[in-house]
């Protein structure tokens, strides 16, 4: 049984429960009846609960529901923080666990709730609940291309915005390419949007940028592959910093370890049972027992392999995940032999790189600066939004401190605060880096956007700055 978990994850229910229940916290209630009875959900050792969009939920770690008299109905008090009259939330109940179906994903759409201040937020989950499919939200001229084949990836979709006029005119237009493209016209496609279409659109009418094309790349579900330059081979080796935290027949197990890049990590036992506490975690998180000296943490994949066993404190623990990632060559030569001449081929474009714009977020972002940089006579502009720099160690700021002077090329980059420290930190890194190189203010735009999180409404909030900033008249 979970008793140590379910202890921690009850008291701080209670504690929020205590908090007046007319402010910004979301209580949920998740039916979870339906896995339960199907067999492949077992309570007693996996973590039910919700990921989302905005902080504390995270589309990355689950934030964990507990079910206090064993009804099947899961608990949940979220504290969100905004500052306006509503906060827009998309969220999804996941279950972690290591032989679900779907990898413990609710099927269907995201949710999408509406948390309001001085009101109680009350809503109930069913796990067969699914998503209603949103109205088209297409302005102005999109055309899609489905299933646009390649040679060594998965087929996708391509979106094509062309601009006010474009029929009637003989004009050749300046040509913007992005990342998951699915993401960025239509609010029924993918649940949220860039609104990449009605910025241009206005912008355009507005006579405040020139006209352009913007192709939307769609991903894949390959995309945590094609969206990354290099293979991680992520392994650390953990020391031990203090006695065992725990008695009993796991005690050796437990304690604070330390990374030779000083990230701490803590283990606890209760029972049977073991837990770790990971560098930017909020709460313990359990682990799967794989061998007597193996466990696993399903949330971030990690094994944990303990160089001895529990009847005496271990000094050493190896922590590693599979190898990942890495087809960003491939997904760039995708782009350069076969996404592009098809929109030049068949659009009126402005083909050179002067011309050409490529852009992206969070891992698209990285995957911008890495193909931008190795590509600057087809690239002359790159929108780096939210980018992961933390991917591989930081391996892309490598790439930059490499080259030898500044490719000419204009960037954008940025960074939501609400995104995280380290994310903020590695972003003044990476401008740092481009400064230091060679770039200045008249080549690099930086902004770090207050209490902007990591999601296509925050970035959807700064599309239309980029577009002046890309192509503004004066």
């Amino acid at each position: 049984m979970k008793t140590f978990l379910l202890t921690i994850s009850a008291l701080l229910f209670s504690i929020i429960s205590l908090e007046a229940q007319s402010t910004d916290t979301l209580y949920a209630e998740i039916d979870l009846s339906d896995p339960i009875k199907a067999g492949w959900f077992n309570p007693d050792e996996e973590i039910a609960g919700l990921r989302g969009d905005q902080q504390p939920l995270d589309w990355g770690a689950t934030f964990e529901a507990i079910d206090t008299d064993d009804d099947s109905i899961y608990q949940a008090a979220i504290p969100f923080s905004f500052r306006s009259d509503s906060l827009i939330v998309s969220l999804k109940i996941k279950i972690d666990g290591t032989n679900n179906p779907d990898d413990g994903w609710q099927a269907g759409r995201n949710h999408t709730v509406v948390i309001h201040k001085n009101q109680e937020n009350s809503f109930l989950f069913k796990w067969s609940d699914e998503a209603p499919t949103p109205p088209s939200t297409i302005t102005g001229q999109v055309e899609i291309f489905r299933d646009f084949p390649s040679e060594e990836l998965t087929d996708r979709d391509l979106y094509i915005y062309l601009p006010p006029g474009y029929q009637e005119s003989q004009l050749s237009y300046p040509v913007l390419y992005l990342h998951d493209g699915q993401n960025l016209f239509d609010a029924a496609a993918a649940g949220q949007e860039w609104q990449a279409d009605e910025a241009a659109q206005e912008l355009i009418k507005a006579d405040e940028i020139e006209p352009i094309i913007i192709v939307g790349i769609a991903s894949t579900t390959d995309r945590f592959d094609e969206y990354t330059p290099t293979r991680q081979h992520w392994r650390h080796e953990l020391t031990r910093v203090d006695p065992p935290l725990n008695t009993g027949k796991l005690a050796g197990f437990t304690g604070t370890f330390i990374t030779a890049e000083n990230d701490t990590l803590r283990f606890s036992a209760s029972q049977d049972s073991l837990f770790t506490w990971i560098p930017g975690g909020t709460e313990w998180q359990y682990l799967i027992k794989e061998s007597d000296s193996v466990y696993y943490q399903p949330r971030s994949a990690i094994n944990f392999r303990f160089h001895g066993m529990p009847d005496s404190p271990v000094q050493t623990i190896i922590a590693d995940k599979p190898p990942a990632g890495g087809k960003g060559h491939v997904y760039g030569n995708f782009i350069l032999n076969e996404v592009k001449p098809f929109v030049d081929e068949n659009l009126r474009t402005l083909p050179g790189s002067v011309h050409t714009s490529l852009g992206g977020s969070s891992l698209g972002g990285l995957i911008t600066l890495h193909i931008g940089l190795k590509n600057p006579d087809v690239f002359g502009q790159l929108l780096v939004v939210s980018p992961s720099i933390w991917w591989d160690d930081r391996r892309i700021l490598k790439q930059v401190q490499e080259l030898e002077m500044p490719t000419n090329q204009k960037i954008w980059l940025d960074m939501g605060t609400a995104e995280g420290n380290q994310a903020v930190e590695n972003a003044r890194a990476m401008r740092d880096a481009l400064l230091e190189t060679g770039w200045s203010d008249s080549t690099l735009y930086f902004m770090e956007a207050e209490d902007a999180p990591h999601n296509e409404r925050a970035w959807a909030e700064r599309f239309p700055e980029m577009l002046k900033y890309l192509y503004a008249k004066d």
